[in-house]
């Protein structure tokens, strides 16, 4: 369980150096509430009471104190300042968060140490909303030996708001540009002796950033905690999203946003839709539970369970392409809809003993999921189309003969997916040593069956692998603390190899990377930093023509990262990031030309600084400036997408023990740049000035 000690310290000094930051609840200017993990706490990097300085890798926290100060709403925007990750590549885009941790692409995210259930094939991904998050947790590198199938370079999982005995009621609503309009609470306390709950609601509308496009979003996500004895808990708990509008992806060609066309430069709200046509609703309800046992101080289980529904309509439209000169943007229009319904299940053993000189923490893990998803899929294929002239924009084109045409191409698939995976893991202390070692074994399968104009196909993908970690830490008396570790990762591969004839295995990963982690004695300076050499194996590369594929490609990704925080005073401190990476096609043998060439999505440079300033008990301000460098316009690197730097500022002003206004503005000086580029006809615009206020009362 967590017990709560209370210190005094400035209100937000100790989340920003995210490394060492934990849960924090504020009751007044000076005075904090730290929760202190105890036995039934496990970490997202460890799935033990592991924390961030103590763990042999590179893991981060980052805590609702922060993402309310930033007034934060999705991952996206909570990892603007995080070493090592390219976030918002489609800013104006809302239905999922697409960003990239050491050079490597992820539209997945996990919640509550459980992953958020998504096909990997559309557009169905669910999210969670930052009002409900108790905190985001950045794990970099391979996590395969403890999450099973995940991309190389990462994972970010959010953690859940949880019932608490204190009685707290939050009021927060806000107000900003893009007529910004919400109202959300956030409720907690005991219903009777050994049983809390905790009530969460959310109701929010705003413009979208390209012009027509709006968002509404309803969150309710109540939760129960059963306290039946004191060795064993019980957490009930129910998320639901209603997300009406939403902003699909919609691309604009490079000339006009990358480069001058005839008529100048498209500005940030630029569309290429249609406001009769464009949209984008989803539903999402996830049931859960978490059970907790101590069968004695040194053995424990807890079981992680979450069921999802989930169902979403997109009608959107791409281009085809430029005509009368660059003015003129042909479009197809297209409609999905999709539904998904799944559970996933972890169960975890954990036991403590000792062998001689070193203390074991032995974990035993068994996960298995499963989701069967459908999709329905029509295209105009341009028939009957209206195209768009983006020097003089008419939003107001598509009608009932648009509509008609979509049946010029109709697809339906049908999903069925499941993964099982066995894991152990021993954490390994010795004095000053920590020593992890783990392993896991997947099995992965999936069938699809797709029609398409009365002609069925399936596919089906039964792999399995195995993955390893290894890793230490050694903390030496004046704090320093260097570390090493190896981790592998795998994700299942579809198709057959166009030269042997047999399926493809899991695309692989491993990672070697070697650290240093340091703080002083009063933990007013605290550095963290990492070299890695991650490589993505056995992934699978195509012809120019794509007539032949095979699973032979290899990309590289190897870099430095930093985190360097400093309370210089009673009154300021500053935190420092810095990453510099080099991430290459390293094999490609059937398109030799992309060896040596960097993948879309990454900006390969970063750096970024972000200052608290303390005027008094009452008055804070916080600013912050991020460089993002350039990245790719497409796979061949024919140009580049320029990197751009922009400006953020926080302000927060307590009235008394009640009611606090709170201020935030990200791009400051509301510059203008392009987010990211999959090649020359289709890029993304970045995130224009965002100013919003807020008025929290607490009781």
């Amino acid at each position: 369980m967590l017990k709560k000690v209370t210190l005094r310290l400035s209100a937000i000094s100790l989340c920003l150096i995210s490394n060492y930051c934990l849960a924090t609840e504020v009751v007044d200017e000076d005075i904090e509430n730290i929760e202190v993990y105890g036995k039934s706490y496990r970490s997202t990097g460890t799935k033990s009471s592991l924390t961030p300085i103590e763990s042999p890798m590179s893991f981060e926290v980052y805590d609702s104190k922060l993402l309310e100060l930033r007034q934060v709403d999705t991952v996206n925007e909570a990892l603007r300042y995080v070493s090592g990750i390219t976030p918002e590549n489609r800013a104006t885009v809302t239905i999922f968060d697409q960003y990239t941790i050491r050079g490597f692409e992820s539209y997945r995210n996990f919640y509550d140490g459980l992953p958020l259930q998504y096909n990997l094939a559309y557009n169905l991904a669910p999210q969670v909303d930052a009002f409900a998050t108790q905190s985001v947790e950045v794990l970099k590198g391979p996590a395969s030996v403890l999450y099973g199938s995940a991309p190389p370079g990462g994972m970010v999982n959010q953690t859940a708001k949880t019932p608490q005995a204190i009685s707290e009621h939050n009021f927060r609503a806000r107000i900003g540009t893009n007529n910004l309009a919400e109202l959300a609470v956030d409720s907690t306390g005991a219903i009777t002796d050994g049983v809390n709950y905790r009530f969460i609601a959310l109701a929010r509308s705003r413009d979208g950033q390209q012009q027509t496009t709006e968002e509404e979003r309803i969150t309710i996500a109540p939760s129960v905690t059963f306290d039946i004895s004191e060795q064993t808990s019980l957490n009930v708990n129910l998320y639901y999203q209603d997300d009406p509008k939403m902003v699909p992806s919609t691309t604009l060609p490079g000339k006009g946003t990358l480069y001058e066309a005839s008529y100048g430069k498209l500005e940030p709200d630029a569309y290429a839709g249609d406001e009769n046509w464009a949209e984008f609703a989803r539903e999402v309800t996830m049931i859960g539970y978490k059970l907790n046992h101590e069968f004695s101080n040194s053995i424990s289980f807890l079981q992680n369970f979450r069921y999802t529904n989930a169902d979403a309509t997109q009608q959107n439209s791409y281009d085809f392409g430029l005509a009368d000169g660059d003015k003129v943007l042909s479009r197809t229009a297209y409609k999905t809809i999709e539904d998904a319904e799944g559970f996933v299940v972890d169960n975890q053993l954990a036991m403590q003993f000792k062998l001689a000189d070193s203390n074991h923490h032995l974990l035993f893990g068994f996960e298995y999921q499963t989701l069967d998803s459908t999709f329905d899929y029509a295209d105009t294929f341009g028939l009957n189309t209206p195209s768009l002239d983006l020097s003089n924009p008419d939003y107001n084109q598509f009608n009932d003969d648009t509509t008609a045409a979509l049946d010029t191409y109709r697809q339906f698939d049908r999903l069925e997916q499941s993964q099982r995976g066995f894991y152990l893991q021993d954490e390994i202390k010795i004095d000053a040593l920590t020593v992890i070692a783990g392993l896991r074994h997947d099995n992965y399968y999936s069938l699809t069956d797709t029609l398409v104009s009365g002609a069925t196909s399936n596919q089906e993908i039964d792999q399995s692998d195995t993955t390893y970690r290894m890793a230490a830490i050694y903390t030496f008396e004046n704090n320093i603390a260097p570390y090493a570790s190896y981790s592998e990762s795998f994700e299942p591969t579809p198709g057959v190899d166009s030269e042997t004839g047999q399926a493809f295995k899991p695309t692989t990963a491993e990672q070697i990377e070697l650290g240093l982690k340091y703080h002083n004695s009063d933990s007013s300076t605290k550095i963290t930093a990492a070299f890695f050499d991650l490589r993505k194996q056995d992934v699978v590369v195509n012809t120019p023509d794509f007539m032949k594929k095979t699973q032979n490609g290899e990309v590289q990704s190897k870099g430095f990262e930093a985190s360097i925080y400093q309370q210089l005073n009673d009154s300021l401190d500053v935190t420092l990031n810095l990453t510099d990476m080099d991430v290459e096609v390293t094999d490609n043998p059937q398109n030799p030309t992309l060896e040596g060439k960097t993948p879309i999505w990454v900006a390969e440079q970063q750096a970024s600084l972000w200052l608290n300033y303390f005027f008094s008990d009452a008055l804070e301000f916080n600013g912050g400036v991020r460089y993002v460098g350039e990245s790719q316009l497409d796979a061949q690197n024919s140009g580049t997408v320029p990197g751009y730097t922009l400006f953020d500022a926080a302000a927060s002003y307590r009235f008394n023990d009640s009611y606090r206004l709170g201020l935030a503005i990200s791009n400051l000086t509301d510059k203008r740049y392009v987010g990211a580029c999959y090649d020359i006809s289709k890029c993304w615009m970045g995130a224009e000035r965002s100013i919003e206020l807020s008025l929290n009362a607490s009781f």
